[in-house]
């Protein structure tokens, strides 16, 4: 296929902030992650931890200094993933009147953005594997359950590897928190799908408050959830599936972008206009022991 002049050409103006902004609520975990800067397609960086160990430190007058190995610090690394959408409008149906639309490629060009949107929460939920892709097959970012891997609740009751849905309970979940803190986490937002969302519902009855979401400066509605452990925000994603749910620190989790989405003019090759957004980007999991799984629960409502 070789090099395309069409990737120089035309507006290439950094929309990557417009993106995450554009549908905050149908993309609850891409809006809320924060920034990083991808160099390469594998995209790497190192993770140390705190000694978790609380042991008393005191010492008399004129003692001698010693010191600990501080040990190697982690090397971790995920994939970065190309994501793309563009649409192709005639010119004749740009130029004719239209109700409501003033402009036909730009009308489909925000929506191309808030698809784009869409596919990488799509990604970060649904990618349980990572691969280093080649020439005719694509990269793939490792998404979240790709990454949670230490504090996983499955129940096997029986027999290893035979798995058997439970209902959610608070104490599963008290369960779950004290796992994640025990490996130096703090977990303040679950992530769970609609079915779980009400199903929570019909466990907290009056027990579950409400707050606006003043980080986003929406009127949305977020379920707070008060544990022996903080609160716990509950929120709904439409790319969750039913039967288990995700806790997070999500100031552990970080959108690396090797290049940030652009809008680009494609060259006319014909009587019509043509855009596309490209973007290249992956998760940087800072900490992921500090996040927590919990799986095989029940879908069918108390």
């Amino acid at each position: 296929m070789g090099k395309n002049t069409y990737v120089a050409v035309g507006n290439k103006l950094d929309i990557s902030d417009l993106i995450t902004a554009i549908a905050p609520s149908e993309t609850p975990i891409y809006s809320m992650m924060g920034k990083a800067t991808a160099s390469a397609t594998t995209h790497e960086w190192l993770e140390d931890q705190v000694a978790m160990v609380g042991a008393e430190n005191k010492k008399v007058e004129g003692f001698s200094y010693e010191v600990s190995d501080p040990g190697t610090r982690t090397r971790l690394g995920n994939y970065t993933q190309i994501m793309s959408r563009g649409y192709g409008v005639t010119d004749t149906q740009e130029s004719v009147d239209k109700h409501g639309v003033k402009s036909e490629i730009a009308y489909n060009m925000a929506k191309a953005m808030k698809e784009i949107a869409l596919d990488v929460e799509y990604a970060y939920l649904n990618n349980d594997s990572k691969v280093a892709g080649d020439a005719t097959t694509e990269r793939e970012m490792g998404g979240i359950p790709y990454w949670i891997a230490t504090n996983v609740l499955t129940n096997e009751p029986d027999t290893p590897g035979t798995h058997v849905d439970r209902a959610l309970t608070f104490d599963l979940i008290g369960e779950a928190l004290e796992d994640a803190w025990k490996s130096g986490g703090a977990p303040t937002t679950m992530l769970v799908s609609p079915r779980t969302k009400r199903i929570i519902g019909k466990m907290t009855n009056s027990a579950t408050k409400f707050m606006d979401a003043d980080e986003s400066k929406l009127k949305e509605r977020i379920d707070i959830i008060e544990t022996d452990f903080g609160t716990l925000k509950i929120v709904v994603d439409r790319w969750m599936g039913n039967g288990k749910v995700y806790m997070l620190d999500p100031s552990l989790w970080k959108t690396a972008y090797l290049r940030p989405f652009k809008t680009l003019d494609l060259p006319k090759t014909g009587d019509m206009t043509r855009k596309v957004i490209v973007g290249e980007l992956t998760i940087e999991a800072r900490a992921e022991k500090c996040n927590v799984a919990i799986t095989d629960l029940l879908a069918t409502m108390p």
